[in-house]
């Protein structure tokens, strides 16, 4: 169940279940729309049925809290994390959620990890205030971070070996390495006990691409550096210029490992693929030469520019998932929304008709 503290929602939460496809009144251009104002989506489902969802909401992190997945509180106050206030660390200025491992039970009982931390927020964080756009530019500085919680809504950073306090650092304090300018949207797999895999992208300058690679850690904080896992794709491909926000879940039907990704195409234009690995590490393959979700086509639409920051969820059906994502705008602004996808092929994802706000 919930902490207490976040169950005071508004009694339309409580309403009877809502099918994703589900007929809908409202306009289309509001199709899959669920949050608005918020990107970088993080969504977990608990054990008991309730939803919680991590967000950035300006140069902050988030928390809303649901009992379908489908309808959101409102932020819940004060928000779980701001940037930091000293000088000297990588994250005064921005701060995006990027994954949140749920760990109690028998994952605690292992001695890796403290056992008053239920929750592990993985983060990127940057001085320079554009990492808040959308979409940031190759160019900004950004680093990954973790941060502790044992509600979900209050946290303490864990300082990793960098010297700002950061995970992993990049450039001059790594010189072997091909990440010059950042390590972001670290999302974590938890393998096996002393086995976790960070997934994070950044920009080779070599290539002039964004690159997804992997770190290994035996116990969340202290990360080894395995090396690139998946790259961009070739000439007139949707993700010729580079991959990121790589996430990775391991499906339960196939025993194999999923990862959706944001591709970018020579002009920009982002959008959803997914590939597959049989162990995480390497031999990702695409599961297809097209995106599984791409941009509106009505320019009026609310994810008309541009979508991506992708989380994918298994349902209680092994062949059943939702995918969320931030969608941007024409005008810039980004939102939250949600596509599904039932049956064995999980190749294509439909917006959700249930539209909420």
């Amino acid at each position: 169940m919930l902490p207490a503290a976040l169950l005071s929602l508004p009694s339309c939460l409580h309403a009877s279940p809502l099918r994703c496809h589900a007929p809908t009144q409202q306009p289309a251009v509001s199709r899959g729309l669920l949050l608005r104002g918020a990107g970088s989506p993080v969504v977990k489902r608990l054990p008991a049925g309730d939803w919680l969802i991590w967000y950035h909401y300006g140069a902050r992190v988030a928390l809303s809290t649901s009992s379908d997945g489908l309808r959101w509180s409102p932020p819940v106050s004060p928000d779980p994390l701001l940037p930091s206030t000293d000088w000297w660390v990588f994250d005064t200025a921005v701060i995006r959620p990027a994954d949140v491992l749920v760990i109690s039970g028998s994952d605690t009982s292992s001695g890796r990890f403290p056992s008053s931390a239920v929750y592990w927020l993985y983060y990127t964080g940057s001085n320079d205030e554009r990492l808040a756009s959308p979409f940031p530019a190759a160019d900004v500085a950004a680093l990954p971070g973790l941060a502790i919680s044992q509600d979900g809504r209050h946290w303490a950073r864990i300082e990793g070996d960098h010297h700002t306090g950061a995970l992993i650092c990049v450039g001059e304090d790594y010189p072997e390495g091909w990440e010059k300018r950042c390590a972001a949207a670290p999302k974590v797999v938890m393998h096996a006990d002393g086995d976790l895999r960070m997934y994070y992208h950044s920009f080779d300058e070599m290539s002039q691409r964004h690159a997804i690679a992997v770190a290994r850690s035996k116990d969340g904080i202290r990360w080894k550096r395995v090396g690139k896992v998946l790259e961009g794709g070739g000439p007139g491909s949707f993700d010729e210029r580079g991959v990121r926000q790589g996430h990775v879940v391991r499906d339960r039907a196939a025993g194999q490992y999923v990862m959706v990704y944001e591709g970018l195409d020579r002009n920009g234009r982002v959008s959803i693929g997914m590939a597959v690995s049989e162990d995480g590490l390497k031999e990702w393959r695409r599961c297809s030469e097209l995106p599984v979700l791409h941009p509106s086509q009505k320019d009026d639409e609310w994810d008309a520019a541009g979508v991506g920051s992708p989380c994918l969820v298994q349902m209680d059906g092994p062949y059943d998932w939702r995918l969320y994502y931030m969608g941007v705008g024409k005008d810039g602004e980004a939102a939250i929304g949600m596509a599904y996808s039932e049956g064995q092929g999980l190749r294509r994802f439909e917006k959700c008709d249930a539209v909420l706000m």
